[in-house]
């Protein structure tokens, strides 16, 4: 089979069998890694270059305009979301230019391995309420009780999964595989998206994984309808968020929203930050009628050093890390050449972000 006709430029660090395949995939691949001792692409290698596979914080410094990849038609990141490459001095300049010719897509899909199991461990350890247990151990150097291990100095049991309903905010990858995997602890799923209905899974999809046809929720809830919103809320005992950052979704789970949650509830948040207000969080944390919650997002991140969030007794806090799995890059090559296939064939690409709209 020959390469595919592309010059691709490529500042993701590979594993050698992964830069194999994509040399044997390409006419030409110009690897400069980020972080290495060779991570410069000379000018003459720019001009060539077709594709651009790249992290998602953005295309190498030295590439200050899309003018200096005269024969560019795609840039594919190596991350699930767009907000730092958009938010880029070269990409806000194309942007301003209105520009036209390149598109740019995300390794959507790609996360389905580490960030729905981290959704469903901390949604386990919230219900278990391990943190308390854990942390309680190593402070007072002894075999807790069960009132100890209480948060409400009662004795302890193990919250179950089971018959309890899980609300997924956001029907993408992550919540289609977040679904899947929560229905196999007896849960029951509901879900919120923008339509109110069940679609179709599209975009990158490893085999196996999340809810192809929509079937998994037993009801759906439209994210643009208050009253729809306020049903979905109220039944949700358990709240996983993986919405994007874009304006419909920035601050939408507010205080307001938050109390809606039934007695006993978790949230964890996979998505974007921006979707909770921090001091909506901390009242809501406050509340007696609120079980916990696990962020891997922050508003504003990264979060601040002694904020209020950081010793939240209810809270688990992690470094924006729940994606950052082994071989992620390796698994988000293949993304590159689906889409270079797609290209080649006169396709559209999958998982696309219109410049414009950010999403």
């Amino acid at each position: 089979m020959s390469p595919l006709p592309f010059t691709v430029g490529c500042s993701v660090p590979l594993t050698p069998p992964t830069l194999d395949k994509l040399k044997s995939t390409f006419q030409t691949v110009h690897y400069h890694p980020k972080g290495s001792d060779d991570a410069s692409f000379s000018s003459d290698e720019l001009k060539e270059i077709q594709l651009f596979f790249t992290t998602g914080r953005g295309l190498p410094e030295s590439i200050e305009s899309l003018d200096q990849l005269p024969n560019l038609k795609h840039i594919q990141l190596a991350s699930a979301g767009a907000d730092a490459m958009l938010r880029s001095t070269t990409i806000k300049k194309y942007i301003e230019q209105q520009g036209q010719g390149v598109s740019l897509s995300t390794a959507s899909g790609t996360h389905v391995l580490s960030i729905p199991p981290y959704a469903v461990g901390m949604t386990i350890a919230l219900l278990h309420q391990w943190p308390r247990i854990i942390l309680g151990g190593k402070e007072k150097q002894k075999w807790l009780s069960e009132e100890e291990c209480d948060a409400k100095g009662e004795t302890y049991y193990a919250r179950s999964t089971y018959g309890r309903t899980a609300g997924l905010l956001g029907y993408g990858a992550l919540g289609r595989e977040t679904a899947r995997l929560l229905k196999s602890h007896g849960m029951r799923i509901i879900a919120a998206n923008t339509s109110g209905k069940a679609t179709p899974q599209d975009g990158y999809v490893i085999p196996g994984t999340g809810d192809k046809d929509g079937s998994i929720p037993e009801e759906y809830y439209s994210t643009k309808d208050p009253k729809s919103v306020e049903t979905f809320l109220k039944q949700s005992d358990v709240l996983i968020c993986s919405l994007p950052n874009t304006p419909a979704t920035h601050y939408f789970l507010n205080k307001e929203k938050l109390e809606l949650l039934p007695e006993g509830a978790v949230l964890v948040n996979v998505g974007r930050g921006s979707l909770i207000p921090s001091d909506d969080l901390l009242a809501i944390l406050d509340s007696p009628k609120f079980f916990g919650a696990a962020i891997d997002v922050t508003d504003p991140e990264p979060l601040p050093a002694n904020h209020p969030l950081w010793s939240h007794p209810k809270l688990i806090i992690t470094p924006h890390i729940s994606g950052n799995s082994e071989n992620e890059m390796d698994i988000a090559a293949d993304v590159l050449i689906t889409n270079a296939k797609r290209l080649n064939g006169g396709e559209g690409v999958i998982n696309e972000i219109h410049f414009g709209r950010g999403y």
